[in-house]
């Protein structure tokens, strides 16, 4: 429903007035990811070194001692390295 407005009334005064906008909304939407953090220069050359590193072992042992072999090695590993960080108590 439209008011219209009444006597003495102007047209501006009679339209509801805007509410102010939240704080939240005045902010641009890359302030949301918070200030940048600097990598060191040892994590940003040594992790992917030891991927590759990783990858070529992972290579070697199939090619050695063959494909289900290796599966069964890839899961022994998973669970040593699964048991350690759990032991570590550290949060990732």
């Amino acid at each position: 429903m439209v008011r219209r407005p009444g006597p003495g009334e102007s047209e501006k005064a009679a339209r509801p007035r805007p509410r102010p906008r939240r704080r939240s909304w005045n902010r641009s939407q890359s302030d949301s990811f918070g200030p940048i953090k600097q990598v060191g220069v040892s994590i940003s050359i040594g992790f992917p070194i030891f991927v590759v590193g990783v990858l070529f072992v992972t290579i070697l042992v199939v090619s050695l001692v063959g494909g289900s072999t290796a599966l069964w090695l890839l899961a022994g590993g998973v669970l040593v390295v699964g048991l350690l960080a759990s032991l570590s108590g550290r949060i990732i």
